[in-house]
């Protein structure tokens, strides 16, 4: 089985980043600024396609949001 067909396979966790930012106050550039991050790096957290973050990514931004890496998503 290849990494696309795994991927086309596996049902996306739910991403808790946009939640996080807004009961923070934080916006995209702010996350981006403290992180160094882009803020398209960012946005593909936010959705369904966090699943293609890698985890130092997942890592940087839960620790840009002082949180777990694991509040960062939810499984489904």
């Amino acid at each position: 089985m290849s990494i696309y067909e795994v991927r086309e396979n596996t049902p996306a966790p739910k991403s808790n980043v946009r939640d996080i930012m807004e009961r923070q106050g934080v916006s995209f550039a702010k996350l981006a600024e403290k992180t160094k991050l882009s803020t398209k790096i960012i946005e593909r957290a936010r959705g369904e396609n966090i699943k293609k973050c890698k985890l130092e990514t997942l890592a940087i931004i839960a620790q840009g949001l002082g949180v777990k890496i694991k509040d960062l998503f939810d499984e489904e």
